[in-house]
């Protein structure tokens, strides 16, 4: 049985709480008679509503510590300044057009709109860079949002760069920006000359960069494009793969200054650098190309040359 004087006591309570209510409204609906001039105590009239929240939208000319994702947003969104140790730089931020950004889902890896984000993110970086990023030890990457992100509206990429402890090695850390590292001919990222090591079946195994004015067997020429199609796998030989090493020795030619014709194979040997599947997939067309001297070592640069330098040999 409840305590009578407790009831009581609750109801009294309850009273006073009521009463206060009742009063504090009533001083609310005179005090509206009394509103300052220019106050209508109307407290929604004019309320725009709320914005449209807008998605996440990265910025470029920023660097993070961690490394290269492929999807990536807001929840890996902390920047550092490009002076600090990072991994990464984002030189560039673009925006799906209307067909691929009208899909239900981020574009795949080996889509068309993927290839052309890819492409966005070469001429962007190569003004960025001062120079193709196939140049230096330096590798490129597409980031877009997620799936998550994409149903909230997000429509952009990053372009992402990172350097390489060699030309297809591994990520470093670095300090300080990359913006127009490769506009300068001396620049340690750039890519010159190097000495080369075969295995016992004559493949190169080993190259190590060195200034050219040392003993050397090898030097870094320039890029050739390989147009769209299957991915030319190197170990599976075939016509692709000689097209490549056609490619090269054009971008040879060029370089030292011969006749571009079927004479070039005899006066010097190639190399071409692969990039995965993955990244041919993701829209990387570009293989780096190299001369190869295998009859003697240079002391300098092979550039502009010419025929004198580099003969047709005959054995």
């Amino acid at each position: 049985m409840r305590d009578p004087a407790r009831h009581t006591r609750g109801r009294g309570r309850t009273a006073t709480i009521v009463a206060g209510a009742a009063m504090a409204l009533a001083l609310v609906v005179a005090g509206c008679a009394d509103l300052p001039e220019g106050i209508d105590g109307d407290l929604t009239a004019d309320w725009n509503g709320f914005e449209e929240p807008t998605p996440f939208m990265p910025v470029g000319d920023v660097c993070h510590e961690e490394g290269y994702r492929p999807v990536t947003g807001i929840a890996h969104w902390d920047p550092v300044d490009c002076d600090e140790l990072h991994l990464i730089e984002t030189v560039h931020v673009g925006i799906f057009p209307d067909e691929p950004a009208e899909q239900d889902s981020p574009p795949a890896v080996d889509s068309e709109a993927h290839r052309a984000a890819y492409r966005v993110c070469e001429a962007n970086a190569e003004e960025y860079l001062g120079e193709d990023f196939r140049y230096g030890r330096l590798w490129l990457g597409v980031a877009l949002p997620s799936q998550e992100a994409w149903d909230g509206g997000a429509r952009w990429f990053r372009c992402d760069l990172t350097e390489l402890d060699s030309v297809t090695g591994e990520p470093v850390l670095r300090e300080g920006s990359l913006s127009g590292q490769l506009a300068d001919e001396d620049s340690d990222l750039r890519l010159g000359c190097f000495q080369v090591a075969v295995d016992d079946d004559g493949v190169v195994s080993e190259r190590t960069p060195v200034s050219c004015d040392e003993p050397h067997q090898a030097e870094f020429v320039g890029v050739w494009r390989a147009p769209d199609g299957p991915y030319p796998d190197a170990d599976a030989g075939g016509d692709a793969v000689e097209a490549v090493y056609d490619g090269c020795r054009s971008e040879i030619a060029a370089y030292t200054d011969v006749p571009d014709d079927d004479d070039v194979r005899f006066r010097v040997g190639a190399i071409a650098d692969w990039m995965s599947p993955q990244d041919w997939q993701a829209g990387d067309r570009g293989f780096r190309c190299y001369l190869w001297v295998t009859d003697r070592e240079l002391e300098e640069s092979l550039e502009g040359a010419g025929p004198d330098e580099l003969p047709v040999r005959t054995e």
